[in-house]
């Protein structure tokens, strides 16, 4: 290391400045070529986002790196690169939306996570219960759902199309968010095509001939934890997390321990043959969780009037407060906003947005084009209608 206290720093950013403007005809070039691989994409329908690509680019390229030391900061640099050539691919591209009459589910692999009794697993059911395209009796018997231990593994299956579509918990109403479901929409090829409500009862199950008495161990996944914290706070359970609430069920139903219950819903009852100890065990009656409905297909079903993005404000003052503001000036109601970290960047942000609107709108093409042009990152998750389905309970 060069230790000379006679370092002249007017030299030094004379050198930098050289560099930088090496390195910003480099790039224009790089992104002139990434143009092409837009194209070629466009024409053949390949995904823009290409895992193993990217992990080849950056194992190939940090091979050529001298300085080992560096190694770190120059595969962040060339990861920013590669998220910018992604955005640009994508406004190249352009948003290739396909409007349909209404949600087809017909010969469609889908997919929950957990196992059968889940939430996930009701709110499936009662999309294709209410379809009136589907036989309703045969529906649980069909071949073509398939069920997940966790989210990543189910947003990853509708990534690589190994099913259609797919059912995501979001947000619940009392505990919030559901932390990983955004992050994982945002960083594959998933779009929103539909939102449902689901009411949460949580209850008390143990395995048959056991009483509340008898319980030392509890099983479930944390939000229903959470979700049910008063009732837990009057007892000195230990609580195990699960994956899943129905998972949990099926868990101590093949343990056979009267000392294990769970937390679940009646349908996790049925399925497992499971004892109810506490019926409604919520923390509040008025307990609902939002799930979205994934597809590898950017589809907009007639209503739809609901959009939801991801974007990055620059960093400099006032500039969220800019973005904000687009929707103010183009009429557009705002009803959803939260903060995300950004994944390898301490401290920085994107940010969560849902509104009212339709894509095929003008006022809300043009509030997106200028939102795409004031901030570093925008990412349509999908533009989409609210199914107020009817509720089958068996």
């Amino acid at each position: 290391m060069n230790t000379n206290k006679n370092l002249d720093l007017g030299k030094i950013r004379e050198k930098i400045d050289k560099l930088d403007s090496q390195l910003v005809e480099l790039l224009e070039e790089r992104l002139e070529i990434v143009q092409q691989v837009a194209q070629f994409k466009k024409q053949t329908g390949k995904k823009i986002f290409d895992e193993e690509r990217e992990k080849e680019v950056v194992k190939k390229n940090l091979k050529r790196v001298k300085n080992k030391e560096l190694n770190h900061y120059i595969e962040l640099i060339l990861k920013d690169i590669m998220d910018s050539s992604k955005e640009y691919q994508k406004f190249k591209i352009g948003i290739s939306t396909k409007y349909v009459n209404d949600l087809n589910l017909e010969n469609k692999k889908l997919g929950y996570t957990g196992v059968p009794g889940s939430y996930a697993y009701e709110v499936l059911m009662n999309i294709l219960k209410n379809n009136k395209n589907l036989d309703i009796d045969s529906i649980e018997e069909n071949e073509n759902i398939f069920h997940f231990n966790s989210h990543r593994d189910l947003v990853e299956a509708v990534h690589t199309r190994k099913i259609d579509i797919g059912i995501l918990p979001i947000e619940n109403s009392i505990v919030g968010e559901v932390r990983d479901s955004i992050d994982l929409i945002n960083t594959k090829n998933i779009h929103i095509i539909g939102e449902v409500r689901h009411k949460i009862s949580h209850n008390l199950l143990g395995v048959k001939g056991s009483k509340i008495e008898d319980i030392k161990n509890i099983y479930s996944h944390e939000q229903a934890f959470m979700q049910c914290s008063q009732f837990l706070s009057k007892h000195e359970w230990h609580l195990n997390r699960m994956t899943n609430t129905a998972i949990s069920g099926k868990y101590i139903a093949a343990e056979g321990k009267k000392e294990n219950a769970c937390i679940a819903n009646i349908k996790t009852k049925e399925v497992y043959g499971l004892e109810l100890l506490k019926k409604n065990i919520n923390n509040e009656e008025e307990n609902y969780t939002r799930f979205f409905i994934i597809s590898n297909e950017n589809v907009v079903i007639d209503g739809s009037d609901k959009i939801s993005i991801v974007t990055s404000a620059n960093n400099e003052s006032g500039a969220l407060i800019g973005l904000l503001q687009i929707f103010y000036k183009y009429g557009l109601n705002m009803v959803n906003l939260k903060s995300r970290p950004r994944v390898n960047k301490p401290w920085e942000y994107y940010f969560y947005i849902d509104f009212e609107g339709n894509m095929a709108s003008e006022k809300v093409k043009m509030a997106l084009e200028e939102m795409r042009e004031k901030s570093n990152y925008l990412q349509i998750l999908g533009n989409y209608k609210l199914y107020n389905l009817e509720i089958y309970s068996n």
